[in-house]
């Protein structure tokens, strides 16, 4: 049995760092309105951690999907009776680990045991951090210039980025550890936005240091997912091709492997999408090779962002003619679950049938949007 927990504050505690956390209130209603979520990928007879079971089962009962696990909804204040009352050892399974949500759980009477330890959580942490991505990409790339591009500078100096930003066209500035399109700025070539630059002075006081990364000129935007096993090794589960709006994820595509596949070798070979997929299996396991080896955090789930790009610069321009297409393959590494894990668990088994998946806010309540049509 595995108790599972949606915690999408998750990047945003990350970068506190703290365990007396509290999330904004758009990422404590995220986790509310759809804390029922990771009953899609359980096994029958899981238990998901929800705020109002009642709203959970309704939530979970309309939605029409091919596989629905039966599994028991309770509250974070049950959890301690959940666990006294059965012979199983379970496992705890969070959409992301970080200290708030371990100190919630600890609180609320899971032993210490069955959680990552601070040494782990920390580890986790340095590993999530977009550092780690510019390492990743720079191996990745080796031998396989000439069909991808990518480049990513950590900057610790604020005078060394103001240096940066009058020698070079425009860029993207990110911070260390961010949740998706908010801890993004762009800065165009030939502006200057005070705002902007105001707050890498400031991420760089409170992170110590920025990413910066030129602006390409994105065509598409996919990811692939990944599980982590617990003797370490990585496997690849699928591609998630996915929406964003100015770097916040909006929704994904809901379709089989082949039919994805088909739809990335209209940018790029599908022989470089393969090669880049065992490189990153390898690279990955090297990488997380220093995770401590704790039953609690054995088996990881997560994504790498990539993205399509056309070869004519790198900086933005819409109007210019594409010459061809280049692969970027590791524009960030999330070491969490991922909507495009979402996208796998509800994705058809049949090429015939597609769908969207979409998060949609009523000005209420988040609610999880699928559209499945026939080919």
């Amino acid at each position: 049995m595995t108790i599972r927990i949606f915690n999408p504050e998750h990047d945003i505690a990350l970068a506190s760092n703290i365990e007396r956390f509290t999330a904004p209130h758009a990422g404590r209603q995220l986790r509310s309105d759809l804390c029922y979520l990771p009953a899609l990928w359980a096994d029958e007879g899981d238990v998901v951690i929800v705020d109002d079971i009642d709203f959970a089962e309704s939530a979970y009962r309309r939605l029409k999907v091919e596989r629905k696990p039966s599994v028991e909804f309770c509250t974070m204040e049950q959890i301690a009776h959940v666990l006294s009352s059965t012979n199983i050892a379970p496992v705890i399974d969070a959409w992301g680990w970080d200290l708030a949500i371990r100190f919630q759980l600890l609180s609320s009477g899971v032993p210490g045991k069955k959680l990552p330890s601070k040494d782990a959580m920390q580890e986790l942490r340095r590993l999530s951090g977009r550092q780690c991505t510019t390492i990743v990409l720079e191996n990745i790339r080796r031998g396989i210039e000439s069909e991808t591009c990518g480049k990513s500078t950590y900057l610790v100096d604020y005078d060394g980025f103001c240096d940066l930003l009058q020698n070079d066209k425009s860029i993207v500035v990110k911070a260390p550890w961010s949740s998706s399109g908010r801890g993004v700025r762009y800065f165009l070539e030939g502006e200057r936005n005070e705002n902007a630059i105001n707050w890498v002075r400031n991420t760089i006081r409170l992170q110590g240091g920025v990413m910066v990364e030129p602006l390409y000129n994105k065509v598409k935007d996919f990811g692939m997912e990944f599980r982590r096993d617990a003797e370490g090794r990585v496997h690849y589960l699928g591609l998630s091709l996915f929406n964003t709006i100015n770097g916040a994820y909006t929704g994904n595509l809901l379709t089989t492997e082949a039919v994805k596949r088909d739809m990335m070798s209209r940018y790029i070979d599908l022989a470089l999408l393969d090669n880049v997929t065992a490189r990153l299996e390898t690279e990955l396991a090297s990488l997380f090779s220093t995770l401590p080896s704790e039953p609690a955090i054995s088996d990881l789930h997560f994504g790498v962002d990539m993205m399509i790009v056309a070869k004519n610069g790198t900086s933005y321009m819409e109007n210019d003619k594409c010459d061809g297409f280049l692969l970027h393959p590791c524009v960030e590494i999330n070491l969490r679950r991922t909507m495009g894990h979402v996208a796998l668990a509800l994705s058809p088994i049949d090429d015939i049938k597609q769908g969207t998946m979409a998060i949609n806010y009523d000005s209420k309540r988040y609610h999880l949007k699928l559209k499945y049509n026939y080919m």
